[in-house]
């Protein structure tokens, strides 16, 4: 595997991180909102019974999302910790991964072209 590959899987790593954090951000507090108009549904209005057990196991299929939001935000949580402390770092990978990639390409395609006729004075061919 190239070089180049190695770090952009890494540098795609902490992209998708910060993505996934979001989401997870965004879904938990989704979830929160979801939870208050459920229970402020329960705490004000008058509902039947069968309502009752409509809300209240939409209110666990909620709280059973908001915990799945949470903990995939709580595992990304240090990531993103280490993502603000080495900014720096991060933009130097970037740096990085241009420079190897500017010299993988250099090296692609490369021949060589002889300087001399040593090889043909022994009569030997050279096909490059």
């Amino acid at each position: 595997m190239k070089t180049s590959k190695q770090i952009e899987g890494f540098l795609d790593f902490l992209r998708e991180a910060k993505t996934d954090y979001n989401i997870a951000v965004s879904c938990e507090k989704e979830a929160n909102d979801a939870t208050q108009d459920l229970l402020h549904s329960l705490e004000l209005c008058e509902n039947t019974y069968h309502e009752y057990a409509r809300m209240a196991k939409k209110l666990a299929q909620v709280r059973q999302e908001r915990r799945a939001a949470k903990d995939r935000r709580e595992q990304i949580q240090p990531v993103m910790d280490w993502l603000e402390e080495n900014g720096k770092i991060v933009f130097g990978l970037e740096k990085l991964l241009g420079d190897v990639r500017k010299a993988e390409k250099a090296t692609e395609g490369r021949f060589y072209t002889q300087r001399t006729d040593v090889l043909a004075e022994i009569g030997k061919e050279v096909r490059v």
